[in-house]
């Protein structure tokens, strides 16, 4: 790569043609800049096979050709190789690199996090668990199995990292190649372990000094859905081309998942205390997306709500319930707190009146 290093990046990777994870690029962006106070602009870097998505941003593009794209995935084809080498081919751009996953929304002065990186001195979004607490866990039984028949012992207190936000320094060549290489190995045998590449960083790192940035960074990879409605009327409204009025339109996306206040979360509980589990946590989902407050972006993304208590529904076979068959008629279940606003109940009982109908007569419903 022929550009300019760098004392401090921040670096993304995005690539294919998805607007969601466009999306949460920029939003990202936004948020970094907008928090960013230093007198030296902040450098942000995006690795991507579409450069014309970000013309007019004030980032700097790295273009990724299809064929290294290709070859960043790997003989095995684990999609998550490519996180791996792009950490390896960024480190080259800069003293101190800080790369985040797209999901992620900057709370802080970007700053604060660079001075959190250092050379032997490591950044991640959250030091999650340690080995002996996921050993056992049916996702990690062939890892586990394999480690232990190749003759590799792993002490309890390996811990294990989240590298949603990960801080190296320009030396860390070496360390990203043993990670890589750990990748390469496993994924010739597990297949169905989807974190491999936050393993294989967290075992290349074993008990060097790690920080963490949980207070700094907001990560929603658990709630993407919601963030994704959320952007998606965000840059319907102002357009995805970059201007400076943005960052001060960005602070009015909610900042976390949308959830009714803590009365009416009560009142949910109340209702619902008779109801038994299976109805209790159906009842909450539907009912959190009738009773949450009403404003655009919470408007954009309440159904969310609805469709993982549809998702519930289904799942459970819980078709027949008395509840479920009022709501698939359009009508108000008997003993269920209505939601405040009578427009959004209408809308919620259209909602899940019309999904609810299409699953009663969708082939093989019960």
């Amino acid at each position: 790569m022929t550009m300019q290093k760098v004392p401090q990046q921040l670096l993304y990777l995005v690539y294919g043609d998805k607007e969601v994870y466009r999306h949460e690029a920029k939003f990202s962006i936004l948020t970094a800049l907008d928090q960013s106070k230093s007198a030296e602009p902040l450098v942000i870097r995006v690795m991507t096979d579409r450069p014309e998505d970000y013309r007019g941003w004030p980032v700097q593009v790295v273009p990724l050709s299809p064929q290294t794209l290709i070859e960043w995935q790997g003989d095995q084809g684990y999609y998550h190789r490519r996180k791996a080498c792009a950490f390896a081919a960024g480190l080259e751009l800069a003293d101190k690199t800080l790369f985040v996953d797209t999901d992620t929304l900057i709370e802080v002065d970007p700053q604060r996090l660079f001075e959190r990186i250092a050379p032997g001195q490591y950044l991640v979004d959250e030091d999650e668990f340690l080995w002996s607490e996921v050993r056992t866990r049916p996702e990690f039984a062939k890892l586990e199995r394999y480690l232990r028949a190749s003759g590799q012992s792993v002490p309890d207190e390996q811990r294990l990292f989240n590298s949603g936000v990960c801080g190296l320094t320009a030396g860390d060549g070496p360390l990203m190649q043993t990670s890589i290489a750990l990748i390469d190995e496993w994924s010739t045998h597990i297949k169905d372990l989807h974190t491999l590449e936050q393993i294989a960083l967290s075992f290349a790192l074993g008990d060097r000094p790690v920080a963490e940035s949980k207070n700094c960074i907001y990560h929603y990879f658990s709630d993407k859905a919601f963030f994704h409605a959320m952007q998606a009327l965000f840059f319907q409204r102002h357009g995805e081309a970059f201007r400076p009025e943005l960052l001060r339109l960005q602070r009015e996306v909610p900042r976390r998942k949308p959830v009714p206040s803590l009365f009416q979360r009560s009142r949910i509980k109340f209702y619902l205390k008779r109801q038994d589990k299976d109805m209790q946590k159906v009842g909450r989902d539907l009912l959190y997306g009738g009773s949450c407050a009403v404003s655009p972006y919470i408007d954009a993304c309440r159904h969310v709500w609805w469709d993982q208590g549809l998702r519930q529904i289904q799942r459970r076979g819980m078709s027949q319930e008395a509840s479920i068959r009022a709501l698939a008629h359009g009508e108000w279940p008997s003993g269920w707190p209505r939601p405040r606003n009578r427009e959004v109940e209408k809308r919620m009982r259209r909602y899940l009146q019309q999904h609810l109908q299409a699953h009663e007569t969708a082939p093989g419903a019960k």
